[in-house]
C-alpha cells in the first residue's frame, strides 16, 4: 500500500475500524474474524487484508485510533473551562457520554487490557493511553492547586488515583444488572467521588 493514502483510502481504513469496534464490543476480540469486519463493513476480508497485515495489526490500530480520539476530546473539553470543578465535569462528561456508548467501549476495553497483560505489542498502547490520561488528570490537578482549590499534593500521583475512580466505578457499572438505568447514578456517583478525593474533602465537611 502507498505510503500516503488516498481520501478514499482513509475513509475505508476508518470503517474498518469502526467495523471491528463495533465487532469486539459485541463479540470479544478472541471471537472477531477478520470475515466478521470485513462483512460489517461492507468489503471483502480481501480488502481488509490490503489495509491491514493480520487481525492484530488491525486492533492495534483499532486502539491507537480510540486512544486518540479519546485524548482529543478530554483535552478539548477541560480546556474549555477555566474553574477546576468545571474541569471536572466537563472530563467526566467526555467519560460517561452515554450508557450505550459506554457500554460498547469500556467492553472493548476490557477485552484491550486482558490482551495488553499478555502481549507486549498491546501493553505499550496500553501504557500510551494512560500515559496520555496522566497528562490530562494531572493538568486539572495543578490548576485546583494553583487556584487554592486542591490540597497540594503530587498530580502525576492524584491523576492516577482519578484512573483508579474513574476505571473502578465503570467496572461496577457494567457488572450491573441494569446498566441503563443506573448509569446516572454511577456517573454522578464518580463527580461526587472525584471533588471529594481532589478537594481532601473539604467541601463535604463545610456542608457537614
Amino acid at each position: 500500500m502507498a505510503s500516503r493514502a488516498t481520501p478514499r483510502e482513509a475513509e475505508r481504513r476508518i470503517a474498518l475500524l469502526r467495523a471491528a469496534f463495533r465487532e469486539v464490543g459485541e463479540k470479544g476480540f478472541s471471537e472477531v474474524t477478520l470475515d466478521d469486519i470485513a462483512r460489517r463493513a461492507g468489503v471483502s476480508k480481501g480488502v481488509t487484508l490490503y489495509y491491514f497485515d493480520s487481525k492484530e495489526d488491525l486492533f492495534l490500530e483499532l486502539f491507537r485510533w480510540l486512544i486518540d480520539s479519546i485524548h482529543a476530546r478530554m483535552r478539548d473539553a477541560v480546556r474549555a473551562v477555566d474553574d477546576p470543578h468545571e474541569k471536572v465535569r466537563s472530563l467526566i462528561g467526555v467519560i460517561f457520554p452515554s450508557a450505550a456508548r459506554n457500554r460498547a467501549f469500556f467492553r472493548a476495553f476490557v477485552d484491550f487490557c486482558g490482551l495488553a497483560a499478555r502481549r507486549e505489542s498491546f501493553r505499550g498502547v496500553n501504557e500510551r493511553f494512560y500515559s496520555g490520561c496522566v497528562e490530562i488528570d494531572g493538568g486539572i490537578v495543578e490548576a485546583g492547586m494553583r487556584r487554592g482549590v486542591f490540597p497540594l499534593r503530587d498530580p502525576r500521583e492524584a491523576a492516577s488515583t482519578m484512573r483508579a475512580i474513574f476505571d473502578g466505578l465503570m467496572m461496577q457499572w457494567l457488572a450491573e444488572k441494569d446498566p441503563e438505568a443506573s448509569f446516572a447514578s454511577y456517573r454522578d456517583r464518580c463527580e461526587r467521588e472525584l471533588w471529594n478525593y481532589l478537594t481532601g474533602g473539604a467541601d463535604a465537611a463545610k456542608k457537614g
